[in-house]
């Protein structure tokens, strides 16, 4: 069996008839009756009712149809991606994150120097991340989780600190920093299951002694925070690299006494693979703008 003979089957299937599609093919009527026989011997089925030269789909070929139109679709839509790469290639920039949060204004600001480039991202595990990296399917990831690998470079930059998020309504809302342990009766939101930061609070509440009793779970980190600014939970807070609409929601950021809360962000790439030069410009880029976040935090600390 091979595409050819797929082919000619799609175009029988199409007309019913061997000599329409023969002259439809260019081929003479015999040689695609061969190949049609061949095909129907090579699944082990026939795939028309025969009536002289007229030839109907019985059910199974209707069946193998519809996989055939499957096949050259998922054939077209390859030759559109080569095309797309062939393109882009040297302006495409594969990149998989841990926190999508940052994205926006660190793609934005890129753009504004690179105009140019084009990115596809992916959210992902650091387990994900690693293997993505690995297979060449992304140029760069940015991790809260060390990726470590022997072919890969990980460089971590910045060390977040991680406060908790409580409604305004909340007993503790007035003060400027708790110990974890004393909302371990309280409902927490999280991420879903196979999240990095869903982990991060599962570990920090062990830390502090309790499983965190969770009231909700969401994987869009502006609607869990919307759900504590409502007042139906608490949530673990990234002080730094999230976006402006979680900062200004109406809710009280503490600090975190006890256990010590926070993660570290890193650059993480394939170190034996070349780069080409936008994908070098954006490593250097990121860097950069975690290296600004860092000071930042060092300069003005974190404001609730």
């Amino acid at each position: 069996m091979d595409l050819l003979q797929m082919r000619y089957f799609q175009i029988v299937a199409k007309h019913q008839h061997l000599t329409k599609a023969a002259e439809a093919l260019n081929i003479t009527q015999p040689a695609l009756s061969k190949m049609i026989s061949k095909l129907e011997n090579s699944l082990g089925y026939e795939l028309f009712d025969r009536r002289g030269r007229q030839i109907q789909l019985n059910k199974l070929g209707e069946s193998y149809l519809r996989t055939v139109e499957q096949v050259f679709l998922q054939l077209k839509e390859g030759e559109k991606e080569l095309a797309y790469l062939a393109d882009k290639q040297d302006k495409l920039i594969s990149i998989a994150v841990t926190i999508p949060s940052i994205l926006p204004e660190l793609l934005g600001g890129f753009l504004k120097k690179h105009p140019n480039a084009r990115f596809r991202q992916h959210q992902a595990s650091f387990e994900r991340i690693k293997k993505q990296i690995e297979i060449g399917e992304i140029d760069v990831g940015i991790s809260t989780v060390p990726v470590i690998g022997e072919h890969i470079e990980w460089v971590p930059i910045l060390e977040e600190e991680i406060f908790l998020a409580v409604p305004l309504s909340h007993p503790l809302a007035n003060r400027k920093s708790i110990y974890l342990k004393e909302v371990e009766n309280a409902p927490f939101i999280v991420m879903p299951l196979g999240y990095d930061f869903r982990d991060m609070t599962e570990r920090f509440c062990r830390e502090a002694g309790f499983y965190p009793d969770f009231a909700f779970e969401g994987d869009e980190t502006g609607i869990t925070h919307e759900l504590v600014e409502k007042g139906l939970g608490v949530a673990l807070f990234p002080s730094l690299l999230s976006n402006e609409r979680l900062h200004d929601l109406q809710t009280a950021k503490l600090k975190i006494i006890e256990p010590r809360c926070s993660r570290t962000v890193g650059l993480v790439w394939h170190k034996s693979r070349p780069c080409n030069d936008i994908v070098k410009s954006f490593i250097q880029y990121t860097m950069e703008f975690l290296e600004d976040k860092k000071d930042q935090e060092r300069k003005n600390g974190f404001k609730s």
